[in-house]
């Protein structure tokens, strides 16, 4: 993956967990699902714009181009996997383990997000 912040990286998967539920992602579907500002939101997907992440025209929606939604698959395929590694396997608090997926997901190896997934397709 490109280098990407981590912030960036929640961004995007956010809008792919939202366009998922909603078909549609307006900036204050995105506000309310990471708990910030409405401006904040605004000014992170304008730059994920720049990037050729999202595509965006002011009070329209935002979408995630085939880049962005790549990359949005990505962190989202190591946000699961640590989550269900961490509720299913080691039986963390679901509260908890959200929390953590979300920490772990931004510096988990290809190699290591491979190994994690088979351990728990063989373990549970």
């Amino acid at each position: 993956m490109a280098n990407l912040t981590k912030s960036e990286e929640d961004y995007l998967e956010s809008i792919y967990v939202i366009q998922q539920e909603k078909k549609v992602v307006r900036i204050k579907d995105i506000a309310k699902h990471l708990n910030i500002k409405l401006p904040s939101v605004t000014e992170a997907v304008k730059k994920l714009s720049q990037k050729s992440l999202t595509i965006y025209e002011r009070y329209g929606y935002v979408q995630l181009t085939s880049k962005g939604k790549k990359h949005a698959q990505e962190v989202f395929k190591k946000h699961q996997a640590v989550f269900t590694f961490l509720t299913k396997i080691l039986r963390v608090k679901k509260e908890t383990a959200l929390k953590d997926a979300c920490l772990i997901e931004h510096n988990l190896s290809a190699e290591t997000l491979e190994k994690l997934i088979k351990f728990i397709e063989k373990n549970n």
